[in-house]
């Protein structure tokens, strides 16, 4: 009898264990959460910056067809052409003169 008391003693208890699985558990799966480069919070946040960057691509992809087209109404219509030239270049024609007049200034009271 005093063999087996012995064995007994010398065997962890049921609650130690639980309370080492226990704290094993939870170390992994705050470790799964916090570590550095692999957890689930960086995980999150590259989805985020991944559907900010597909959105950013959306619109650029946009944006390239436009100027697209708009390069080849340059390249074919010589009246859009002569139109950007004159509105946002400010050129003229052989002999043209402009006149810019100032509007009249408000008198002080």
């Amino acid at each position: 009898m005093t063999i087996r008391k012995q064995q007994e003693d010398t065997r962890p208890d049921r609650k130690t264990l639980w309370f080492l699985g226990a704290a094993i558990v939870v170390l992994f799966l705050l470790w799964v959460m916090f570590a550095p480069g692999r957890g689930l919070f960086h995980y999150l946040r590259l989805n985020k910056e991944i559907a900010a960057l597909s959105e950013e691509n959306v619109r650029l992809e946009a944006k390239n067809t436009e100027l697209l087209e708009d390069i080849n109404r340059l390249r074919s219509d010589d009246k859009y052409l002569e139109e950007v030239a004159r509105k946002k270049h400010g050129l003229l024609r052989k002999n043209e003169t402009v006149f810019e007049f100032e509007p009249p200034k408000k008198k002080k009271e």
